[in-house]
């Protein structure tokens, strides 16, 4: 199948290793949360958006805030086990990372008019606070395999054109002149670069790995208030503010294979740091359409993310035959932006099967066009990249909840689109998950676990005119527990 080279490109951007910059990646990293919360809402794979009475449905839908009848209290430590398997060149490497996280934790708090009116259609009002989580950061990738094709050189080659070595780029090409990757021929003019295969032969064969491990996660800090009217409409807004640190560690070494050539091996070692916050909102309504049916629709504004920081460096260390060994560090890049996030609106269903259970289904529109990176004079092209290339996305949540005497068991499955326009599927993510739950009056316990697995084409480095792709396979398994208190 042949891909839009606008796309490869793109993967080529989100994966590889290459100077840092803002780019397309930024704004997918921080719009595409997971469907983490409390046992009961993973448990139905987060299709909740029309039941409620759930801590996590105040960032879905936070007129499910509105179903509370008893106040609240409610924590839930989870532990989240990551593995990712790669493909490349034949050589199929394994890894992942285990991490212990809080997935939420929160209060409700209900009540009701003190001298309701005949006429007054407010039954009770309900207010809530606390900490959701929204994604986790946490993986490791190894890739690793024989080229026969190209170098990372050759694309610093090309970074390098003709340019004074003065006035090569302080994060790649620099550091690769400076530690002998890269070199001008003597007494050409204007500048022209080769690379340390280039003599005795030039490039045949290298063994290349990449190793990426990421780090962090993105937080919300939720205020939400509800009103119940009648016991038939109830409505709900919350105020997000999201905060998130993200770590990324990559690490590209190249082995020479080739008989009688001066380098050995080289390292390139990027690192990125990026902290940011900010501040949405989400408006929601559900409707008991009859004692059985329940009809929600929410609509979340965009996150407007102010003053994003990220800090980069590059070092490069390289080793010849002769046991020769430079090495090169790059200063540390800083960088303030901003980010739009797209906006999200979402329908949503539940059927009340008596003293059986419930049925659920959750339909979510996100418009990834409608992405920004800011300002916008600096970023036309990357925005520009973001209006073509990116899609209006369709995703898909359906849950179960049986009763047996005062247990509950759960099920559910979630598909999420790929944010591409492209027939590229990078970035789908499916998951399926189940849970048990046992309630009293004034008691819960819940427990989930949750399979979630998607598929990424990762480029070793930035040019897929050089670059074999590697195909890699993510999948996450996460159990957590959900404890809470009931209180008038």
């Amino acid at each position: 199948m042949r891909h839009s080279p606008f796309i490869i490109l793109l993967v080529c951007l989100l994966t590889t290793t290459g100077a840092m910059a803002q780019n397309e990646e930024d704004v997918l990293r921080y719009s595409t949360p997971q469907i983490i919360g409390t046992a009961r809402y993973v448990g139905m794979a987060g299709a909740y958006g029309a039941i409620g009475a759930d801590f996590s449905s105040i960032s879905t839908n936070p007129a499910g805030l509105g179903l509370y009848k008893k106040s609240e209290f409610t924590i839930t430590p989870s532990i989240n086990f990551s593995n990712t398997e790669s493909a490349y060149q034949g050589t199929t490497m394994d890894d992942g990372r285990n991490r212990f996280a809080l997935g939420n934790v929160g209060v409700v708090l209900t009540g009701a008019p003190a001298n309701r009116l005949d006429r007054s259609p407010v039954v009770n009002y309900q207010a809530a606070f606390g900490l959701n989580r929204l994604k986790d950061f946490n993986s490791r990738t190894i890739i690793k395999g024989v080229n026969n094709e190209s170098s990372l050189l050759d694309t610093y080659l090309d970074y390098a054109g003709s340019k004074n070595p003065e006035s090569l780029n302080r994060f790649d090409t620099r550091p690769a002149f400076d530690t002998y990757l890269i070199d001008t021929l003597i007494g050409v003019s204007p500048f022209t670069y080769v690379n340390a295969y280039s003599y005795l032969g030039g490039f045949t064969s290298a063994l290349q790995q990449k190793s990426i491990e990421t780090k962090g996660s993105m937080n919300e800090v939720v205020l939400s208030g509800a009103v119940n009217l009648n016991d038939k409409i109830y409505l709900g807004l919350t105020f997000g503010f999201p905060y998130f640190r993200y770590e990324r560690t990559s690490v590209y070494k190249e082995f020479n294979q080739t008989e009688g050539r001066d380098l050995d091996n080289f390292t390139v070692r990027e690192n990125l740091e990026t902290k940011g916050s900010g501040f949405n909102m989400k408006f929601g309504a559900i409707v008991k359409a009859t004692p059985q049916l329940r009809l929600g629709a929410a609509f979340h504004t965009p996150t407007w993310f102010n003053n994003i920081t990220d800090k980069w460096s590059t070092s490069t260390r390289s080793e010849f035959t002769n046991s020769d060994a430079y090495s090169a560090q790059s200063p540390l890049g800083e960088f303030e932006y901003d980010i739009k996030t797209p906006w999200r609106a979402s329908a949503s269903a539940a059927y009340l099967l008596g003293r059986i259970g419930l049925v659920s289904a959750d339909y979510e529109y996100v418009d990834y066009t409608s992405a920004r990176l800011r300002p916008s004079v600096d970023f036309s092209e990357q925005n520009e990249v973001i209006r073509d290339n990116f899609a209006q996305t369709h995703n898909f949540r359906v849950g179960a909840e049986f009763f047996v005497g005062m247990m509950q068991v759960r099920g559910g499955y979630a598909y999420q689109m790929s944010p591409f326009s492209s027939d590229v599927n990078d970035g789908m993510v499916q998951m399926v998950s189940g849970g048990l739950g046992y309630r009293n009056a004034d008691f819960f316990i819940d427990a989930a676990l949750a399979y979630s697995f998607s598929d990424m084409t990762n480029y070793l480095y930035s040019s897929y005119n050089y670059s074999a792709a590697a195909d890699v396979k993510y999948s996450n398994y996460n159990f957590m527990l959900t404890l809470g208190i009931r209180f008038d």
